[in-house]
């Protein structure tokens, strides 16, 4: 099929743009141009005037390339590339951005720990008092509220281990002036005693026994390589409540000598 024709380098721009504010499109009177050759009516048997199937096939070939290549085309070309660029910005770039002001949990409990050693290295023991309470004697109350799993205070005393405390309690069992104030455990598969018989004026030695209605209990931590024995609050304790743990003592001569152990 011969689609280009002989004049083929004449064809000018208005061959196919017949006006700037017109569509762009092949026009009747633009047949003869490089896109078109007239039809041979006489081989197709088509009347005088009429385009056969090869002309229509141009027409529709030269109107595709003329319309993508217009102006207009390429205009909106450039349009979506460059909305495109702009659609590819952060959220960060219209919004600054918005720093959390939570601290992470790891250094919550950094923070807390420090508290803790703080307390324990400095002696400080706050929200507590001691209270004469009749027939048991001595015992600590709270002058502030305590939330579970506060820090009450420190069961201190002196450090020893088992053999010394062993000896130790032979000699205050000999003695009637001496109550029993010893606290047995063990750390890193080692057996020891903290005694807190001596008075040194620290609360957490004079804090009763009870198995029943204890509100705090023991836990130990290390410090400097260390250990301590701290009392922690086991629930919520209100102002005014007797502060209390359970010895833990079940010897059954302990019983028998001190039977307020049972309850």
């Amino acid at each position: 099929m011969e689609i280009l024709g002989d004049k083929q380098n004449s064809s000018k721009i208005t061959d196919f743009f017949t006006s700037p504010g017109k569509k762009n499109c092949i026009e009747n009177d633009a047949l003869d141009s490089e896109f078109y050759t007239p039809c041979k009516t006489e081989a197709n048997g088509n009347k005088e005037g009429t385009p056969c199937n090869d002309e229509k096939e141009i027409n529709k070939t030269a109107k595709t390339v003329l319309s993508v290549n217009s102006p207009r085309v390429r205009m909106n070309r450039k349009k979506k590339v460059i909305q495109t660029g702009q659609d590819n910005k952060l959220l960060t770039d219209y919004f600054p951005v918005r720093r959390s002001g939570r601290k992470p949990k790891s250094e919550l409990e950094k923070e807390k720990r420090a508290v803790l050693e703080e307390k324990i290295l400095k002696k400080i023991e706050e929200g507590l008092e001691v209270a004469d309470l009749g027939e048991k004697g001595r015992g600590v109350v709270a002058t502030k509220n305590f939330l579970r799993g506060d820090f009450v205070v420190e069961y201190a005393g002196e450090l020893i281990n088992l053999s010394t405390a062993k000896h130790r309690e032979k000699e205050y069992s000999e003695n009637p002036k001496f109550g029993c104030y010893m606290y047995y455990f063990v750390h890193k598969n080692r057996n020891y005693c903290i005694d807190a018989t001596a008075e040194s004026g620290r609360l957490g030695r004079l804090i009763n026994h009870s198995k029943t209605a204890a509100n705090c209990h023991t836990k130990l931590t290390e410090i400097n390589q260390r250990p301590y024995l701290m009392l922690m609050a086991s629930r919520d304790i209100s102002l005014g409540e007797e502060l209390l743990y359970d010895y833990g003592d079940r010897n059954r001569d302990s019983i028998e000598s001190h039977p307020w152990l049972k309850f």
